[in-house]
């Protein structure tokens, strides 16, 4: 009898769960299960396995780092696998797919759908802050003045800052900004404001990276920090294993750097912006290190996945597609709350800015 119940089940288990048809069935169905099956588990415990990781291990291995830069696209294989489990008809290739299009729900429904500022009425005029890699190598200055003049932001915060950009804003746009950082230096961090600015700094996160700049400017009737940061991506490093030296991909630069500006942001009294262009997505961990401490625009105020980076980029002839990441940001602290975000690809540059409107929590003081 022990025997005789496992046998018994096989063709159930084969045709209910595996999609295979039993051997002498008449039916149309291929053999599939015995492909969708593996393939469906394998994706959907891959999947499962980098959720959890990325909150228990404190050192990510490269691989998670890869995984958590790939951001919605680590959903991509569905397209392709959630047919093949419905024409096998597999249900344990179903189920396994119906659990990673829920974590993909859970992760990011909220950014598909239509998100108002945390609410209050505004206290006092918004302020509206804009971040705008320049893309020296493929962008012109009258096309990058012309999109930042359309967007009529109030703190434009300026990464990859060329001699003949600053050149064109300095003149082009001074009658919209006429408070302006624009250093001569190639790829350096600038800045455009409607505001006085009141002092300045130019420091290295964590004394290691590129420089990053900070800026104190008088709002109506308070002073506000404004960061603008550029740090380098992760690195691809190779690292000693036993008998070897082996490839890995390396971010601690980057979150020790963004955690050395959350530590200065959160000492300041009043409204603080972090804004620029920091080479992480929103699953990595330096992303976490910020949304510790500060609020992201575009999570709490925009709509869709919010993707920045590449555009107009070609191979040979071709265009190649794109936005295609998230890597550009606007964050800010609890003195402030975002009435609405987005992303804007005009401008010739191979990032699109991104632009948010902020009023504060309270009255300002006088």
């Amino acid at each position: 009898m022990a025997r005789f119940v496992p046998q018994a089940l096989t063709p159930w288990l084969q045709e209910r769960w595996l999609g295979v048809p039993e051997r002498g069935a008449r039916t149309g169905r291929s053999p599939l299960g015995w492909v969708a099956v593996p393939l469906c588990v394998v994706y959907a415990a891959g999947v499962l396995a980098f959720l959890s990781l990325r909150f228990l291990v404190p050192a990510w291995p490269p691989l998670l780092l890869l995984f958590a830069d790939l951001g919605p696209f680590l959903y991509a294989p569905l397209v392709l696998l959630v047919p093949l489990a419905v024409v096998s008809r597999a249900r344990v290739a179903m189920a396994a797919l119906a659990a990673v299009g829920a974590v993909f729900l859970v992760v990011y429904l909220p950014f598909l759908l239509p998100r108002p500022g945390a609410a209050p009425a505004p206290t006092g005029r918004p302020i509206t802050a804009m971040t705008f890699n320049l893309g020296p190598d493929v962008s012109q200055p009258a096309g990058l003045a012309a999109a930042i003049d359309a967007a009529g932001a109030d703190v434009v915060a300026l990464e990859e800052l060329y001699p003949a950009a600053a050149q064109a804003f300095a003149v082009g746009l001074a009658g919209r900004y006429p408070y302006r950082l624009l250093p001569s230096e190639p790829g350096s961090n600038g800045l455009l404001s409607r505001y006085p600015i009141l002092e300045r700094e130019v420091f290295r996160p964590a004394g290691v990276g590129r420089a990053a700049l900070r800026a104190s400017l008088q709002l109506d009737g308070s002073v506000a920090q404004v960061y603008v940061l550029h740090p380098e991506p992760p690195v691809i490093a190779l690292r000693p294993r036993p008998g070897v030296m082996r490839p890995a991909l390396v971010a601690a630069h980057l979150e020790a750097q963004l955690a050395d500006v959350v530590a200065r942001a959160s000492s300041a009294p009043g409204p603080v912006l972090v804004m620029g262009d920091l080479n992480m997505s929103d699953q990595s961990r330096p992303y976490v290190v910020m949304r510790s401490a500060m609020h992201d625009a575009f999570a709490e105020a925009g709509w869709g996945f919010g993707f920045t980076f590449p555009v107009n980029r070609r191979l040979g002839g071709l265009s190649l597609p794109g936005p295609l990441v998230r890597i550009d940001y606007i964050w800010f602290n609890d003195a402030l709350y975002a009435l609405e975000a987005r992303v804007g690809c005009q401008g010739g540059s191979d990032h699109c800015y991104v632009l948010a409107r902020l009023a504060s929590r309270r009255p300002l003081a006088p």
